[in-house]
């Protein structure tokens, strides 16, 4: 192996001056190698090409050749090299993707976070250049997983929410199966840090998703690393035994030399024999993770090794095994962690999202002049823009203040009180007992509140919406003689606690159903209101079996209601730049009307001034 190395650098050293000489970004070498599982031989192919790109993709190959036998400097030496050609003759940013990826990867497994998220956010900028959806996403996790490292979930969950919305966009297929075990995994790890439980509640609709799809493909691979996500989930909600079990199953399906995924699995059944009290057995997984930590060298891990020994080693009560390893735990970790590198990490990310790329970066610094003349053709570019804008803006504010106006005008409307203090009306003069009276009082108070409250708010979580509903339904369905039944659906892939809404924006269509299609029916009358999320957007849909469009006896208050819907969606498309939308129509094969609202999804840690 070594032999082979030498030969590679001396092939390496006899190229240095012909590649300077050569241009283009072409290898038609490259596809075909791909075959071939002989990595040496294929570097070396690919390093005594004339074709400058397919040099340096024979350096990246002997970086990855090199990283793997731990030879980390020599390693960042090729991959230098690789970048520098590819830069050189300003080759597309999808060849450097893969490029930063492998480099991100080389320094996590030596510990330095900081500079694995430099070439993380690197390939994520690539890759967004290079309209790569699998590789964006996956870049978008890997920065997810440096902020995890460095204790910072929300800015952890951000990244990986980016990765979830780019998952509609990849071809189903291994690499989609790949990222969807990656999405587990960081939704886990959010839930470990914060304890939200609709977080572990994702994760496990992901471990299912993936066990679903590997199994009809006989990907034994990820079948295995979907059992192992998912004991993680049952091991959160308390059943050891069953974990146990889908470790047991994920073991099965992994090879011998998948060293990775038997790190996770041993760790995990470690951490799991420990709360059963099995301290022999668990000591037995523990040293087979550090084992295989060590053959790969990964230094976070090789302290997440000697933590679980020494808690292993505490349980057991031998304190002094238990101070010796958390002595080796913490020399490691303190030459890879620290609060000035976790600060550095939180600067790249600043830098890359206002930097466009660092090739535009290096050739304006070797173009200044031309910079200072693009400069001020910009600025007084912009100039006339901003006046532009100015006039365009204060049209803008005067319209939305205008139907902001209305709005707040239609959330009190006399529909909406009549309608509720006829419902208490009929309540107080049927034979009802007193305390419901003084119950559906109570409802009224609260429907009231929210109802003035929404005023002053620009969004409401889905879970609040859904507690003013129950009220307002339930105080409303006391007006029949014989009262509606109502049913309020949320789909298992909708965070009610983190998801946004605009408030009183259902209410509205509830109350044309129960105005105008449930009135005077002579069979059971039902609404159905559900939340789910597709194609990324938050679907509502208001479902009732009464008389129809046709037949709706107010079409004055019903097209006033619509209007105000179009303005807030409108002021929500302007403000979100989405695609926010509604449509009403007939049921196609039974009684009554449907009507849909399309909503971008928001959530409560990227809007937290909209809600008070």
């Amino acid at each position: 192996m070594h032999r082979k190395i030498l030969i590679l650098f001396i092939a390496f050293l006899l190229l240095q001056n012909k590649i300077q000489s050569q241009s283009g970004c072409g290898c038609e070498q490259y596809q075909l190698l791909n075959k071939d599982k002989n990595e040496i031989s294929d570097a070396a192919k690919l390093i005594s090409s004339s074709q400058p790109v397919c040099n340096a993709k024979g350096y990246e190959s002997i970086g990855m050749i090199m990283s793997k036998a731990n030879k980390f400097d020599s390693a960042e030496y090729f991959f230098a090299k690789a970048e520098k050609i590819y830069q050189q003759y300003k080759c597309n940013d999808s060849l450097l993707i893969s490029l930063y990826g492998d480099w991100s990867n080389l320094h996590y497994i030596k510990g330095n976070f900081e500079k694995a998220q430099e070439y993380s956010l690197k390939m994520l900028h690539c890759a967004e250049l290079a309209g790569d959806f699998f590789k964006l996403a996956i870049a978008n996790t890997m920065v997810a997983q440096l902020f995890n490292e460095i204790s910072q979930p929300q800015k952890a969950i951000t990244y990986t929410r980016n990765a979830v919305k780019l998952l509609p966009k990849i071809a189903e297929g291994s690499l989609k199966r790949y990222l969807i075990y990656t999405l587990a995994s960081r939704y886990l790890w959010y839930y470990q840090d914060t304890k939200t439980v609709s977080s572990l509640d994702s994760s496990e609709l992901f471990c299912n998703q993936l066990l679903s799809l590997s199994k009809q493909q006989n990907d034994t691979k990820n079948i295995a690393r979907a059992f192992q996500s998912l004991q993680s989930v049952v091991a959160e909600r308390g059943n050891y035994n069953k974990s146990l079990q889908l470790l047991d199953s994920a073991i099965k399906y992994t090879d011998a030399d998948s060293y990775y995924d038997l790190r996770l699995i041993y760790y995990d059944k470690a951490d799991l024999l420990i709360r059963l009290h099995q301290y022999t057995a668990a000591q037995i997984c523990a040293d087979s993770v550090l084992a295989l930590d060590k053959v790969v060298n990964n230094k976070a891990n090789i302290v997440d090794a000697y933590a679980l020994m020494s808690k292993i080693a505490q349980e057991k009560g031998d304190y002094k095994k238990a101070f010796e390893y958390k002595e080796l735990e913490k020399n490691i970790n303190d030459s890879i962690t620290s609060k000035a590198r976790s600060a550095s990490v939180a600067e790249l990310e600043e830098k890359y999202n206002q930097a466009s790329n660092e090739k535009t970066i290096i050739d304006l610094a070797k173009q200044k002049q031309l910079y200072l003349l693009l400069a001020i053709a910009a600025l007084l570019f912009l100039i006339i823009i901003a006046l532009f804008l100015r006039q365009q803006s204060l049209k803008s504010k005067k319209e939305i203040l205008e139907a902001e106006q209305r709005l707040n005008r239609a959330r009190m409307n006399p529909h909406f009180l009549f309608n509720s203090l006829t419902a208490l009306q009929k309540i107080a003069l049927s034979n009802s007992s007193g305390l419901s009276l003084a119950n559906n009082l109570a409802k009224f108070s609260n429907i009231m509140r929210a109802t003035l409250e929404s005023t002053y708010k620009e969004y409401i979580t889905i879970e609040q919406e859904v507690e003013f509903l129950h009220e307002y339904l339930s105080v409303q369905r006391n007006r029949f003689s014989s009262p509606f039944f109502y049913d309020i659906v949320v789909a298992e892939n909708v965070e009610i606690n983190e998801i946004l809404i605009p408030p009183m924006l259902i209410q509205p269509f509830i109350e044309n159903s129960i105005e105008h299609g449930l009135d005077n029916i002579n069979y059971d009358a039902k609404i159905a209101v559900e939340f789910s999320i597709t194609n990324s957007e938050l679907e509502i849909t208001i479902t009732d079996n009464g008389k129809g469009l046709a037949a709706a006896g107010n079409s004055t208050h019903i097209s006033r209601a619509n209007q105000i819907i179009k303005e807030r969606l409108y002021l929500l498309n302007l403000k979100q730049k989405t695609n926010a939308r509604f449509s009403i129509k007939n049921n196609e094969n039974t009684n009554g009307v449907s009507a849909k609202i399309f909503l971008p999804v928001l959530y409560v840690d990227d809007n937290k001034t909209s809600l008070t």
